[in-house]
């Protein structure tokens, strides 16, 4: 499992004195880290350059001074940046490298930001796990907890981990197994099997009700 500091090393290497900024995000940072958890992180270079591709590396690069501005006014150079990244490194993320950035935006930007994110990618991907009877383990636990992150964000503006959003969507519909979903995120060995899939379909179908009353 990569470390920021070995990932800035390697950056340093190769790119010697354009990493001016480096922003830590993500599990690392909401206490959430588990077995193949990638390195989230922000990265500002002071002029615009290709970064080489890091196994276990998740990376947003922009030039110096763009995490000063909305992030509608940002191209990234690479990765994706969102209302909700601008959140995070405002509210939680770890400055590794620079000054910590301001990253301005509003509540209702991140609100409007993850119910279009729900709309637009989650429910035309669960249209077709609808009409699945398995999937892998790690897909299983990506559409199993990602949606509840979003449904928490909405309901209260807080951004959480996978693991403790599907606590929270578990005190919410108590009668769906998704506590299992979030001990078998931190234990290999745990078990999944249909129910689980079960489980997920109604539990965004419930989020999306939740939301859109």
């Amino acid at each position: 499992m990569i470390t920021a500091e070995d990932y800035l090393e390697l950056l340093d290497d190769h790119l010697p004195e354009l990493v001016v900024g480096a922003h830590v995000y993500g599990s690392r940072v909401l206490d959430d880290v588990v077995a193949g958890s990638d390195l989230d992180i922000v990265i500002e270079l002071s002029a615009a350059a290709a970064l080489p591709s890091v196994r276990g590396a998740d990376v947003a690069v922009v030039l110096a001074g763009s995490l000063e501005k909305p992030v509608r006014d940002v191209t990234p150079l690479a990765g994706e940046i969102t209302p909700v990244l601008w959140q995070q490194l405002r509210t939680a993320g770890q400055t590794v490298r620079g000054a910590r950035p301001t990253c301005p935006g509003t509540a209702a930007d991140v609100e409007a930001y993850c119910r279009d994110n729900l709309v637009s990618y989650w429910k035309p991907l669960f249209d077709q796990v609808h009409a699945m009877t398995e999937l892998p383990r790690e897909d299983l636990l990506w559409v199993g907890l990602g949606p509840a992150r979003l449904w928490h964000t909405i309901r209260t503006g807080e951004i959480v981990s996978k693991s403790r959003a599907g606590e929270l969507a578990a005190a919410r519909w108590p009668d769906l197994p998704i506590l299992d979903l979030v001990s078998a995120r931190r234990d290999e060995d745990a078990p999944l099997t249909s129910s689980h899939l079960n489980a997920t379909i109604a539990l965004f179908d419930r989020i999306l009700a939740d939301v859109t009353t």
